[in-house]
């Protein structure tokens, strides 16, 4: 039976890891090779700083850090805003609702039946999941019940350590976009191209956890510009940059914008919509704000 729990813990992730794993940019000019994933965010127009916070959805609990810092910027924020509400009751059912292929499109429509019967049986024995009830799910949905085997580990969201925090501080949690914003996202993407990359990351689960391991060094040492670098040489889903990734920065600058207007806010959003020239530092600057580099330029894989 699909954990719907574990569906919506891991729905943030399908993004970033789709972002930084198989949705690939294209090359772009980077900001002096900016690093850090925690950002302060002042300007003249507004009364208070609020702050910026990058991301990753899901990690191992040894390399999980949330800075004292961190904790006492956002105990002191009005809001703490996500890319989605998570802590929306209706997010489990939206999705829910949202899991199928809305026209009874099936894995095998695209899938050779060999290639089929190959991670079929490869997923039973390596997951325990079967294929054969889960046909008409979309590939999205697919690729989260394997994250937990892409990592091997006891594992950690930042999202809901975050929320916790904010719980305990009784602020208001908010999104900057819908859940069926996100969902929306791929519907815009073709069918064939999504369960082609399922298919590639299923067939091989050890090359996908070196690659998850790889991107969470990078995190950890906060190199927004190599997490740009890493995907800009992937070759598969460029044409989609900017529904994945831009459009929505873009997106979200106005909603920043009005929600900083005399309260201190504190965004937390996948580290992959920071760098780069549509990269929300980048935005932000743009629009006359100062970003200011918080944690005295130590990296989360050091002691602060």
């Amino acid at each position: 039976m699909v954990n719907i729990q574990n569906i919506k813990r891991n729905f943030l992730l399908t993004y970033l890891h789709a972002l930084l794993l198989f949705c690939g940019l294209f090359s772009m000019p980077l900001q002096a090779q900016e690093k850090g994933v925690f950002w302060k965010i002042s300007g003249p127009e507004l009364e208070k700083p609020s702050y910026l916070f990058g991301t990753i959805h899901l990690i191992c609990e040894q390399d999980f850090k949330l800075s004292e810092e961190v904790a006492e910027k956002l105990k002191y924020a009005d809001a703490l805003v996500l890319e989605v509400d998570m802590d929306d009751p209706a997010l489990a059912l939206s999705m829910l609702s949202r899991m199928q292929n809305e026209d009874g499109e099936s894995i095998t429509d695209y899938l050779s039946e060999e290639e089929y019967k190959v991670i079929r049986q490869m997923l039973i024995e390596r997951t325990g999941m079967d294929l054969d009830m889960l046909k008409t799910m979309r590939p999205f949905i697919l690729m989260t019940l394997i994250y937990p085997n892409l990592l091997e580990c006891e594992t950690k969201s930042y999202e809901h350590e975050l929320m916790k925090v904010a719980k305990a501080e009784e602020m208001d949690i908010l999104g900057l976009e819908s859940i069926d914003d996100q969902l929306s996202i791929f519907d815009r993407i073709p069918l064939d191209e999504q369960y082609r990359s399922f298919y590639e990351y299923a067939e091989n689960l050890d090359r996908g956890r070196q690659e998850f391991r790889k991107l969470i060094n990078t995190y950890l040492e906060e190199d927004i510009a190599l997490l740009v670098k890493m995907v800009s040489e992937s070759p598969e889903y460029r044409a989609y940059q900017d529904i994945l990734l831009d459009k929505r920065n873009h997106n979200w600058i106005a909603p920043m914008q009005e929600l900083m207007k005399g309260s201190t806010v504190f965004f937390a959003v996948g580290a992959g919509h920071l760098g780069g020239e549509n990269g929300l530092l980048n935005l932000l600057r743009k629009e006359g704000y100062t970003l200011t580099r918080m944690g005295n330029g130590k990296k989360l894989s050091e002691k602060r």
